[in-house]
């Protein structure tokens, strides 16, 4: 995303440059600081036109992976909550910078202190339309090579067909809009309503599909408890497995290589069972039991827990325990 910016940034300030040194182009001196001008905000609605599209295709991809089940597979696809989160924020700042400077351009349109045939605003535009065209023949041709491939999932299809309707929409107004002969039209304000109106309902629609921030919070602090329970336990089964016993306790494992490197080793409990199984005890503020955010790992399925006070039974495995690749 970040390098796709800057090479979009670095695209328009090439083109800025060479209309500003080639005479062909009309620009005369007392022209160049209007230019300059011109270039800025049509630089900075198309900046924030780019993260206003990824912003919206980000929610929309956000519903799609939450709602939409591969019915041949039965599997969730991996609904991803910051990807959503991503979307709102871009909404949120780079929207009301995109349709206020649309608006200003308009109205410097309207006051013929931007001619319709600013090259300016024609050598931005159709760079514009040249991305938002590349994307429609890469979407389309991902589609028809994950069609012969069989992959025609609904939640695939939903997605390709939401690029399309993103790109579609950005392509088709701004072809119009370098076609349009006449200074003040109809279309612009009929286009900035539904505009507006699309990037409001996306944005709101966003907050049901993620955690308020309070809960997001909570989960963060609960996944780290999860990430250092996970570091005991790697220490505690590379130990068994080089020495074939359990340590009595976390404080033994000090002295050795197989030493625990997290800061807050005391909030978790370690009780050995038997000769092979043991427990690891943490507190945690929430329940994960029924998220799905890690549903088709396997290797989180079994670090899933209840809020409070939580226990994990492990068992320790040998080397001769481990399955080992087969050997042809």
């Amino acid at each position: 995303m970040v390098v796709l910016m800057i090479l979009f940034l670095i695209i328009f300030l090439i083109i800025f440059f060479t209309l500003m040194n080639n005479q062909e182009t009309g620009f005369g001196r007392q022209d160049q600081e209007g230019s300059a001008q011109d270039f800025f905000l049509y630089l900075v609605v198309f900046f924030s036109l780019a993260f206003v599209a990824f912003g919206e295709g980000s929610i929309l991809f956000g519903f799609i992976d939450k709602f939409v089940t591969d019915a041949e597979s039965r599997m969730f696809p991996a609904f991803n909550q910051g990807m959503v989160k991503f979307g709102i924020a871009a909404l949120i700042i780079a929207g009301p910078i995109f349709f206020a400077i649309s608006r200003i351009i308009t109205k410097r349109i309207n006051e013929q202190k931007i001619s319709l045939e600013s090259k300016v605003r024609k050598w931005l535009t159709y760079l514009v339309l040249f991305f938002a065209s590349a994307t429609i023949i890469g979407d389309l041709i991902t589609l028809v090579v994950n069609f012969l491939s069989g992959d025609y999932a609904a939640s695939f299809l939903l997605k390709v067909f939401a690029i399309l309707l993103i790109a579609g929409g950005i392509f088709g107004y701004y072809f119009w809009d370098m076609r349009r002969t006449e200074i003040s039209s109809p279309m612009n304000k009929i286009s900035a309503y539904v505009a507006i109106a699309v990037v409001i309902v996306t944005f709101i629609s966003g907050f049901f599909i993620i955690d308020s921030p309070a809960v997001s919070r909570q989960k963060n602090i609960d996944q780290q408890v999860v990430n250092d329970l996970q570091s005991v336990d790697n220490s505690i089964q590379s130990y068994f497995s080089e020495t074939g016993k359990l340590p009595q306790k976390l404080d033994d494992l000090g002295s050795t290589k197989f030493s625990i490197e997290i800061q807050n080793v005391k909030a978790i409990e370690y009780k050995v069972e038997n000769t092979d199984g043991y427990s690891l005890c943490a507190d945690f503020m929430r329940s994960s039991l029924n998220d799905i955010q890690s549903q088709n790992d396997p290797y989180m399925k079994s670090w899933k827990h209840d809020g409070g006070n939580f226990c994990f039974k492990r068992v320790a495995l040998k080397k001769t325990d481990i399955p080992q690749p087969a050997v042809k």
